[in-house]
């Protein structure tokens, strides 16, 4: 297995690139940003390597900026790595690179997952008419007003019962972490978070509303991998800790799928009660009870769980008159979503998440088995369903995976940023920033100029080194509401 490059646009394997820095047109090289391995426990992996690890790049070299090629190399020189593959939005992050793809030998990284463990994104076309039930700024400006009620953002929490999990026990055996998750893992659940995270709403070329939402395991799976990676970079498989972590990672995933899913139900309701305000009453519904998520009323992690507390109903959908907006009734031939449809809608979305490690049913040359570590990358199996978000600017792509295995079956995650968080504050103009964003009812203000279009990749760029290579693009949803922390 050689190291190989690829060339952009094609899934061929390009020429064995140079063994010194000249694979990688850059100026003075930068210390690595990987924690020093003299500072971490289990800092390399055991075993003898029978091959040099196989690099496959989604991109030209030379687009990689010095502090990802560090982490590349990094990684790169563990005994233990078998195979990396590079996506097109990668850039620095922690250790391993964000859009990184590890296969390893017999060994699990926390720090090769990352602190937000399944961090990811569900989506659902509803099938939904644009024009009857989002037909205008002012129907919009509800609708957003309504999510604004319904979900917390940002720091923001759920009131103490609203949810209530069963107990987590770390499989560490350390009681502060216990303490740590259980502290905030049913406030936060349905909570949506800050920074990069984000609730949209978007509308395909065919007019059907889209519902898509990005978020992950809150503080609870930052607690879990701020906890592991203390420990040390790198456990054996079958090691105490990497047992551990692998049962404590498995939680966190599930309660981040969770965590999506009941954001992506409280945003159905949402549109759904938005269009029976607009709608004439000969199309209006029967009212019917609220039924529990899933129609079981349990909220299943970890084990049987209790049912969780219904909810408070939210306020009434604030007035439009600061806005100097009204809301125009109009027939509709497509009647407001009933819980049962939510509840199809939900059986049917898509999700994917892209921070997570997958023990394989393959062996590696050590003769255990090999471990798939995605960081800031999506599965992209063969006919997978898939969504790479841009910005908040120009919305969601939905995408079907190619199986291509010289890449590990893997996508990008997004555009991926281009600018730091104080880059894009110091750097990009509110004003720029809002008139990027005029037309879609969003938040523009300074608090979240660090998530303007600007500071992230050209989208045309990202998709066009991975359509026809990793995936198919096959729909695109271009963004009417925006709800970010």
């Amino acid at each position: 297995m050689g190291r190989t490059t690829h060339k952009k646009h094609t899934g061929k394997r390009g020429a064995q690139p140079p063994a010194d820095d000249s694979r990688r047109k850059r100026g003075q090289r930068r210390t690595s940003a990987a924690v020093p391995a003299d500072r971490m426990a289990y800092a390399t992996c055991t075993g003898v390597r029978n091959a040099p690890p196989r690099l496959s790049l989604t991109v030209p070299p030379d687009s990689l900026d010095a502090a990802t090629w560090d982490q590349i190399e990094s990684a790169l020189a563990l005994p233990c790595m078998v195979h990396l593959a590079v996506m097109p939005d990668a850039h620095a992050g922690y250790d391993l690179c964000i859009g990184g793809v590890a296969l390893l030998d017999g060994h699990i990284s926390p720090s090769f997952v990352g602190y937000d463990i399944g961090c990811g994104m569900c989506h659902v076309n509803t099938g939904l008419p644009v024009d009857e039930v989002l037909p205008d700024e002012a129907a919009r400006q509800l609708l957003f007003d309504r999510l604004r009620l319904a979900i917390p953002v940002g720091t923001a929490t759920r009131a103490p019962g609203e949810y209530d999990l069963p107990r987590f026990t770390s499989a560490s055996g350390d009681t502060q972490l216990t303490d740590a998750v259980n502290a905030r893992q049913s406030i936060q659940l349905a909570t949506l978070g800050g920074g990069n995270h984000f609730l949209e709403v978007g509308v395909n070329k065919r007019g059907e509303i889209g519902v898509t939402v990005h978020s992950g395991s809150r503080r609870s799976g930052w607690d879990i991998g701020a906890w592991y990676m203390k420990q040390g970079r790198l456990f054996p498989l079958v090691s105490r800790l990497g047992h551990a972590y692998r049962q404590d990672m498995d939680w966190a995933l599930d309660y981040a799928l969770l965590n999506r899913r009941l954001m992506l139900e409280h945003a159905l309701r949402a549109l759904a009660d938005v269009h029976r305000q607009l709608a004439r009453p000969a199309h209006k519904r029967a009212a019917r009870p609220a039924k529990p998520i899933g129609g079981t009323g349990a909220t299943s992690l970890n084990g049987p769980s209790h049912v969780p507390a219904s909810p408070a109903p939210a306020a009434p959908i604030s007035s439009l008159s600061a806005h100097g907006l009204a809301a125009t009734s109009i027939p509709s031939a497509q009647p407001p979503l009933s819980e049962q449809e939510i509840s199809l809608l939900l059986g049917r979305m898509i999700n994917e998440n892209h921070n997570h490690a997958v023990v394989l049913n393959q062996t590696g040359p050590s003769g255990t088995p090999l471990v798939l570590h995605r960081k800031g990358a999506t599965p992209a199996d063969a006919g997978q369903p898939g969504i790479i978000p841009a910005n908040q600017r120009d919305g969601v792509y939905i995408t079907k995976g190619l199986g291509n295995e010289e890449y590990l079956s893997s996508a990008s995650h997004g555009a991926g940023r281009r600018m730091s968080r104080n880059e894009a504050q110091r750097t990009i103009p509110l004003e720029r920033f809002r008139s990027q964003m005029r037309g879609i009812i969003c938040r523009a203000d300074k608090g979240v100029l660090d998530e303007a279009p600007d500071a992230y990749k050209p989208i045309a760029e990202v998709l066009a080194a991975q359509d026809g290579v990793l995936v198919r693009v096959i729909d695109h949803f271009r963004p009417l509401v925006v709800l970010k922390g």
